[in-house]
């Protein structure tokens, strides 16, 4: 059986804005303030994880983890509503290219309330039939709950799917979760030789992913298993 593909999810952070670095620095600074010196082993421990917050409170020694999200979400804000944050080069033609055929949504390890912001800054929010954020699961990246609650609020199944992403941890996420993978990798740190295999189309900018994008939305596609 052969289906088209029905919808299109996407990532936020990294994938259509241009946040990780920035999601970085708010990171360091804040273990900076906490006397914690923030290296390549809290990047790779935060990038893309939903439990970024834990992982802070952790090496910073702080208790109450919803105060260091309030904190960091707080800054990124600011840092969004100053217009020091832009989407990434070609996004708009991407999400064009994804909402002429299919279901679109995000789905973001981030909190809701930096999540609606963002997407209310950049106006994507009417673009998007579903919103999912960090509190909406039990589970975040990198399980695979997310992706799967995003499908079946747009009942649809997971392998008509196709998952947009950058991370590692959203990459393993959105494979479990039986979705076919566009990786467009944006930041630290960079996908070992295994985890690329992981993705259908490892894209080297957005502008090659939005026309692989276009390709295989516009062909039947055979119904894959994980």
């Amino acid at each position: 059986m052969s289906k088209y593909v029905e919808a299109v999810l996407f990532d936020l952070d990294g994938t259509l804005a241009a946040t990780m670095e920035p999601w970085d620095c708010c990171w360091a600074r804040y273990a900076a303030a906490h006397g914690h010196i923030w290296t390549d082993f809290d990047r790779h421990s935060t990038h893309g994880h939903g439990d970024w917050a834990q992982h802070l409170a952790r090496v910073c020694g702080v208790d109450a983890v919803d105060r260091v999200i309030a904190d960091c979400v707080e800054a990124m804000i600011d840092q969004v509503e100053a217009g020091h944050i832009e989407l990434l080069p070609g996004v708009d033609a991407l999400l064009a290219a994804a909402t002429s055929r299919a279901v679109t949504g995000v789905v973001s390890a981030s909190p809701r309330r930096f999540v609606a912001a963002t997407l209310d800054y950049f106006g994507l929010r009417r673009s998007l039939q579903v919103v999912i954020a960090r509190e909406d699961q039990p589970h975040t990246k990198p399980h695979p709950q997310p992706w799967l609650h995003a499908a079946a609020l747009l009942s649809v199944e997971p392998n008509a799917s196709v998952a947009v992403e950058d991370s590692v941890a959203g990459i393993r996420s959105a494979h479990a979760a039986g979705m076919r993978v566009l990786a467009i990798p944006s930041w630290a740190p960079a996908l070992s030789p295994s985890e690329a295999t992981l993705a259908e189309y490892l894209a080297p900018d957005v502008g090659h992913a939005q026309r692989w994008l276009s390709s295989i939305l516009t062909q039947p596609v055979h119904t894959i298993t994980h």
